[in-house]
């Protein structure tokens, strides 16, 4: 990698030959007609006269023809800062043939982006060793992020704008497997690993700068703001699946189905220290020296008859209760590679391990359980996430209706 050159900035004093670039402040008021509007704000010498009406205020500038506007607070003095942020960020721009870091004098002491990503990745690895998962994910997010940032070169450099446009072209992207755009959700969350990146690197490395990510809006698609219960498995698609699974698979989905463990919480149980108690008939779920439950939940979950017998047949070649050929802990990515293979023997179409969690919880409710009572049996640390499970299906809502009439007899 490499290293921040520390010698002194050959350029040592650009206030006197610096290029200047204008950054003026506007505001958004609604006039009379109820419209928004742009207005220029007056100016007595180098001081602004304040529109005292409700709105927001906008810095606008130019690069070549093109005006460029970024939105800079409610207040004046979050107009100032914006302002005086984007004046020494086009200064170090200009003089430093596009290298973009935000005063000439910083270059020095900037903090080169492929070192705050390493800092970062080994700052997750250290307070994260039981997730392997979401540190691979914090990793990939913060790698997509770094490659479409273009000629940013340090993160003092990085601007609310930069977060914008991250947005805008990632949208753009699609996903290699399906062909499909990258979805909302997928972007928010790398977001949100963004805000966290940037919030280590100030409160934690130092780093002088505004959180670009503090205020970035989530995407929503029309899709998304419609609520829909998760897709569950039919009873013949159960049939159909369960009947092309040799003894192993039955045993490996039916815990899925029958217990709504998470595809992490699965492969991780093992034949030691009580994860498949049959005195009791629970599965607990349970932290590992190299692995913690969501939210650090761990709970137990009954064992229906069904799945009793199962594991009870279920041979111990392993401390794993669900090991690879070889006894190492299976891979979630190779237990969905076999519910595929099996899905397409069996004519299942969109077979998903976590299918089998939402057939669990959607049943449970059916069949008359408390939604506190659910929402501890999966795990939810907040109600709202169990709550998405009520949704009535057709044939119960088609039922209610009939029973509608006109005299309402």
């Amino acid at each position: 990698m490499q290293e921040l050159n520390t010698a002194p900035a050959p350029l040592s004093k650009p206030s006197a030959k610096a290029p200047k670039k204008r950054v003026r402040i506007i505001k958004k008021v609604r006039v009379e007609s109820g419209v928004w509007k742009f207005i220029s704000l007056e100016k007595v010498g180098n001081r602004y006269l304040w529109d005292k009406r409700p709105g927001y205020y906008f810095i606008e500038w130019r690069n070549g023809k093109k005006r460029l506007r970024e939105l800079a607070g409610q207040t004046p003095a979050e107009a100032m800062e914006a302002q005086r942020r984007k004046k020494n960020e086009l200064i170090g721009e200009m003089i430093l043939g596009g290298k973009a870091v935000k005063t000439v004098e910083t270059e020095a002491t900037a903090m080169p982006i492929p070192k705050a990503v390493e800092l970062f990745e080994d700052h997750v690895k250290t307070h994260s060793p039981d997730k392997p998962q979401t540190v691979k994910r914090y990793k990939r997010a913060i790698g997509h992020f770094a490659r479409l940032l273009g000629g940013k070169k340090y993160v003092e450099a990085i601007t609310r704008s930069d977060v914008d446009d991250y947005k805008k072209d990632r949208s753009r992207e699609r996903v290699k497997k399906t062909e499909k755009h990258i979805s909302p959700s997928t972007i928010n969350f790398e977001i949100q690993v963004m805000r966290t990146f940037f919030n280590y690197l100030i409160h934690e490395r130092g780093i002088k700068m505004d959180n670009p990510c503090a205020n970035s809006k989530s995407l929503r698609s029309v899709g998304e703001r419609i609520k829909r219960r998760p897709p569950i498995y039919s009873q013949d698609e159960l049939d159909w699946l369960f009947a092309k699974c040799d003894p192993f698979n039955k045993a490996l989905y039916a815990t899925l189905l029958l217990t709504g463990l998470r595809k992490e919480e699965l492969v991780y149980l093992t034949w030691e220290g009580g994860d498949v108690d049959f005195k009791k008939n629970v599965i607990r779920v349970q932290a590992k020296d190299d692995f913690s439950p969501k939210d650090y939940e761990e709970r137990e979950i009954p064992m229906p008859p069904d799945l009793i017998q199962l594991l009870e047949k279920h041979p111990h070649t392993s401390r794993w209760v669900f090991p690879t050929g070889k006894g190492n802990r299976m891979a979630p990515n190779e237990m969905l590679r076999r519910l595929k293979v099996i899905a397409k023997h069996a004519g299942v179409e969109e077979a998903t391990l976590h299918k089998f969690r939402h057939t669990y919880a959607t049943r449970l409710l059916e069949n008359g359980a408390d939604i506190v009572t659910v929402q501890h049996l999966l795990g939810h640390s907040d109600i709202e996430t169990t709550r998405m499970y009520l949704s009535p299906d057709e044939g119960l809502k088609r039922k209610a209706a009939n029973q509608l009439s006109i005299d309402n007899k």
